[in-house]
């Protein structure tokens, strides 16, 4: 074995590493965030929790508010993988593609929507560029997964409105998860997914163009 291969055998090792510390270190701030709020998390807590040097945190994430994009980076790549998952093969109609798309948000808002609160409600903020390419990629995918179906749309820009219900789906859950402990709806996730879904497939399958050209 060459030098060469040895300091190339002990690379990966290293960022595998810290690759698992990272993980761990974004795990330890959900739990926090769901245990204590967003205003009690400081860099000491995680590293405390995590059983880490404070060091170690900071070597990662610069800032406590680094390290809260990164739990929201983290949380949007879960609902692009739970989209990936549910639109991957084709489907029969628009209709199933719409509710495999809204199953998929729910199924992420039982993973993550506890987190919703304190990560999206401590602020609004600028969206920074790389996830709003991310955000923009979610909507891709459910234009993609609706391609074959593009002749039911009976808009004018299949690709525009599609788009249009990603993003209101998407943002519909997000303010549902963030307001309604507050103000509730009296339903549970599932009647709020066949709800939206129906709208959303009304909204796409009715011709309406004329009215939308005066907008």
């Amino acid at each position: 074995m060459t030098a060469e291969d040895t300091t190339l055998g002990g690379r990966a090792p290293q960022q595998a590493r810290s690759r698992e510390t990272r993980a761990k270190l974004l795990a330890v701030t959900e739990d926090l965030l769901i245990e204590v709020g967003a205003d009690a998390i400081t860099m000491g807590a995680v590293a405390a929790r995590a059983e880490v040097a404070v060091g170690t945190v900071y070597r990662r994430f610069e800032s406590r508010e680094l390290l809260l994009r990164a739990v929201k980076d983290r949380m949007l790549t879960r609902l692009g993988d739970r989209l990936i998952a549910r639109l991957r093969d084709p489907l029969a109609d628009l209709e199933s593609v719409i509710n495999a798309y809204t199953q998929a948000v729910v199924d992420w808002m039982a993973e993550s929507g506890r987190l919703l609160p304190e990560v999206f409600g401590v602020g609004l903020h600028p969206v920074p560029q790389e996830r709003a390419e991310g955000l923009a990629a979610l909507r891709r995918q459910l234009i993609e997964a609706a391609t074959p179906h593009r002749g039911a749309v009976r808009l004018r820009d299949a690709d525009a409105e599609l788009a249009f219900i990603g993003r209101t789906i998407t943002a519909s859950a997000m303010h549902r998860a963030l307001s309604v402990e507050a103000a509730p709806d009296g339903m549970t996730w599932e009647q709020w997914r066949i709800r939206t879904a129906l709208m959303a497939v009304a909204y796409l399958t009715t011709d309406r163009s004329l009215a939308l050209d005066t907008l």
